[in-house]
């Protein structure tokens, strides 16, 4: 049956060496696939800025033996510390460790992306190629996939893939466009990126809230820097213009907030602007043998910092998948009633929380009276369905 998972070739292939990419390939390899990974940029650099992993991720990542190095990369929180803008008064204390012991930690994004690498450069199974930007994706009669390629000097190539194909190749994912699906949508949301190069006074997560805008800051780099972010409606009209907002228009966005955190703001110097985008091609009709994961299946907004585990999430559970049945179909249903419940649920906290960080008097002080009245155990109870998740096992 040409749609039939073979014991007797097992060979993957991976479009994207991301996070979502990355640990697609290790547990993948873990089974015994044989794994090409192939990547767009010509170099491996550093993407993004912070990010944080929370339990559920880290439970994938401590099963493919990393949780050790990544600990030495990155900061272990308790707790996130919700703070007015205005004021800088503390309005709650959302505690975000796990009953089993498993951390949640903020590192650098280059960092886990080091570790990943690592690990993957140590698998025999893996196989890395740079600079192959995906052009064209075509299925064949008889099963696999044909993949076209350029390179950054515009030579082209073609790769017969056998299935399954995954793309994990982000927001703007080639192979999506490929099949003709729904292209990401603005949010209408504008991340301001700052890191300092000193540590966070204070231990843990501290996000400060106010009118249409919110900033969060915390450690990374084991500690020795801090990665601040700012998360306010897109002003300009074009995303390209939202990009070349000038900073004197994101300082007039905190006028009159807390000394401590504008202090920080000024230390860090010019932000970097980055428009975020929102994709849900979830239950999207895909060809047999093909499957999407990661922000190139379901990008989401930064408000639960779940951006990251989930892409990680769809890892394991689509190798957990390709384990335990026996047609691309089978493993494609599975994947789909596993992950889209959940992440309609992470979404549904997603949208609560962007409601209730950007709130206006005098919603707001609704809002901080009702977080005053709970406890942090009552918080935490909020949250254990998002960070208690464990990958399936066989």
């Amino acid at each position: 049956m040409r749609d039939s998972i073979s014991e007797s070739s097992r060979r993957a292939t991976v479009v994207g060496a991301g996070i979502a990419g990355l640990t697609m390939a290790l547990c993948l390899a873990r089974d015994g696939w044989f794994v090409e990974i192939l990547e767009r940029s010509a170099i491996l650099g550093e993407a993004g800025a912070g990010l944080q992993l929370s339990p559920n991720a880290l439970r994938v990542l401590s099963g493919l033996g990393l949780l050790d190095r990544l600990r030495m990369v990155g900061v272990s929180a308790r707790s996130v510390t919700l703070r007015s803008g205005r004021t800088g008064r503390r309005l709650a204390t959302v505690p975000v460790s796990s009953a089993d012991g498993t951390p949640y930690l903020s590192l650098l994004r280059t960092d886990l992306q080091t570790v990943l690498l690592e690990a993957v450069m140590a698998e025999s199974r893996i196989s890395l190629r740079l600079d192959q930007g995906l052009i064209g994706l075509e299925g064949r009669s008889g099963g696999g996939f044909d993949l076209a390629f350029a390179d950054a000097a515009g030579r082209r190539t073609s790769v017969f893939a056998p299935a399954p194909v995954i793309a994990a190749d982000g927001v703007h994912s080639a192979v999506a466009a490929a099949l003709g699906l729904p292209a990401s949508k603005p949010s209408g949301l504008v991340a301001w990126r700052m890191m300092l190069d000193e540590p966070l006074e204070t231990p843990g997560i501290e996000a400060w809230l106010g009118r249409d805008l919110h900033a969060v800051a915390y450690p990374v780099d084991a500690g020795r820097r801090t990665n601040l972010v700012a998360i306010a409606p897109q002003t300009a009209g074009s995303q390209a213009e939202a990009e070349r907002e000038p900073a004197q228009a994101f300082d007039r966005r905190f006028a009159g907030w807390n000394t401590a955190l504008l202090q920080r703001i000024q230390r860090a110097g010019s932000p970097g602007r980055w428009p975020l985008l929102d994709a849900d091609r979830m239950g999207e009709r895909l060809p047999s043998g093909l499957f999407l994961i990661g922000d190139s299946a379901h990008a989401m907004l930064p408000f639960a910092a779940q951006g990251a585990a989930m892409a990680i999430e769809d890892a394991a559970v689509l190798a957990h998948g390709l384990r335990e049945t026996h047609t691309f179909e089978e493993a494609d249903r599975q994947f789909q009633m596993e992950r889209a419940p959940r992440l309609k649920r992470v979404r549904k906290r997603v949208d609560f929380h962007r409601f209730v960080y950007h709130l206006a008097p005098p919603l707001s002080w609704g809002r901080n009276a009702a977080l005053a009245a709970r406890s942090p155990a009552s918080l935490q109870r909020d949250l254990a369905w998002l960070y208690d998740w464990a990958p399936p096992t066989a």
